[in-house]
């Protein structure tokens, strides 16, 4: 395992605001909340936490991200209070933070100071094409 703390995914370490917009073809429903990214187990891997609204419905996730040694892209684990779980891979280079899973991904964004990251998810339609379906912001409220 690869150290987080020598990886751009240091940048991410810290307490966040959330907040967005989940889009759906007949409403746009708000989300808001906060989003933790802590070192844990010798700084081999960040532990993520999300606790959100999305509209009236909270939403909680764990997620554990590692960086593999033969490999330059994190391996995140996430787990969630619907009982979903899966695995997903992420990746920070420059400014420009992608996750990629099944079905879904994220394009987004950190700004050079490390207290933003603006970005959308998208998730795949069963003919392939890809489709928004959240604009998310976290702003940084202070360092873990």
């Amino acid at each position: 395992m690869n150290k987080i703390s020598s990886t751009p995914f240091n940048r991410l370490l810290g307490v966040w605001k959330t907040s967005g917009q989940i889009l759906s073809s007949n409403q746009t429903l708000t989300l808001s909340g906060t989003d933790s990214y802590e070192l844990i187990l010798d700084g081999n891997y960040i532990l993520h936490r999300a606790d959100v609204l999305m509209g009236n419905e909270k939403s909680e996730t764990f997620e554990i991200i590692g960086i593999p040694k033969s490999s330059t892209k994190t391996e995140m684990r996430y787990f969630n209070s619907s009982g979903e779980s899966g695995v997903m891979t992420g990746q920070i280079e420059g400014n420009d933070f992608l996750i990629g899973g099944d079905g879904i991904k994220f394009v987004g964004e950190i700004n050079d100071a490390n207290t933003e990251v603006v970005g959308k998810w998208f998730r795949q339609s069963e003919e392939s094409t890809w489709s928004e379906f959240i604009k998310l912001r976290l702003e940084k409220q202070n360092d873990l």
